[in-house]
């Protein structure tokens, strides 16, 4: 007998707080299917979270196919979703924090400090790949990580590289005259390529200089001789707050997943959980 069970996964970063609705049909058929977004919001740390909306969200669903899930790489912010947690009679949330609970094999030096994200991404990956294919993940957030899952599914490392915000961000705190370009100017138009005065100069670095670091780095690890012995090209995922900007410019290369942390994260709660 089939049933869904529906997810609250929340992914807390340093700046913003993700809140996402997902659907699994169980027992699972198809285990290269994702669990399904239904709804998603996305808040700033500091503002309250949106409660009464999260609630509607789940409708009529009966409470014993409805789970809770949170992670993230903000425990203060963790603790402020938990500690405030409004959405009875649902339990509040399980957080994950024990990356050894994951389904993953983590090939790194130290497995321990690796951020829960990249891991998380390293999951969905192995539910979205074929058999014997590995996979590149490029997640653009705070900072962009590029990361690879070995074609035998284990999590092998990557590169991390600022992100949109922390390289405005930073070009305007450390130097005497540069003015900080927020991210939404990106997301307005596409920036011209020979910027003719400082803030199109600065827009153009930052999109152009973006988007050459993703596709060398893609380009650098379709090469490596991680994947020398496979027959098929490695899947590559593009996913993260800044991936919409990307995307365009990478339809050719990549498939887009704009929110495969909290799929990442469905899916581990499942297991912690015993969902089958």
């Amino acid at each position: 007998m089939t049933h869904s069970l529906k997810q609250l996964a929340i992914d807390v970063g340093n700046s913003r707080i993700k809140f996402v609705i997902l659907q699994t049909d169980l027992p699972v058929q198809d285990p290269m299917q994702l669990p399904l977004v239904e709804h998603a919001v996305s808040t700033a740390i500091e503002e309250p979270v949106p409660w009464e909306q999260i609630s509607n969200w789940f409708g009529d669903q009966p409470l014993e196919d409805c789970q809770s899930v949170v992670a993230g790489s903000n425990p203060r912010g963790i603790k402020k979703v938990v500690s405030a947690w409004a959405l009875a009679p649902l339990p509040s949330p399980l957080e994950v924090f024990n990356t050894k609970d994951f389904p993953l094999v983590i090939e790194v030096d130290e497995p321990r400090k690796v951020g829960i994200d990249r891991l998380l991404n390293a999951v969905a990956a192995n539910s979205l790949r074929h058999k014997n294919q590995g996979a590149i993940i490029v997640d653009t957030g705070t900072a962009t990580t590029v990361d690879v899952v070995s074609s035998e599914g284990h999590f092998v490392g990557g590169s991390i590289l600022p992100g949109f915000e922390l390289s405005a961000k930073s070009l305007h705190d450390y130097t005497a005259l540069l003015p900080l370009i927020p991210v939404a100017d990106l997301r307005q138009e596409e920036p011209v390529v020979l910027g003719k005065h400082t803030t199109n100069a600065i827009r153009s670095g930052l999109f152009w200089g973006q988007l050459g670091a993703v596709r060398e780095l893609i380009h650098q690890f379709q090469n490596h001789s991680l994947f020398h012995s496979s027959q098929e090209s490695p899947l590559v995922l593009l996913t993260g707050g800044g991936s919409s900007l990307l995307a365009p410019h990478l339809d050719e290369l990549v498939r887009f997943e704009p929110l495969l942390t909290l799929q990442g994260l469905a899916i581990v709660a499942q297991k912690i959980s015993g969902i089958r």
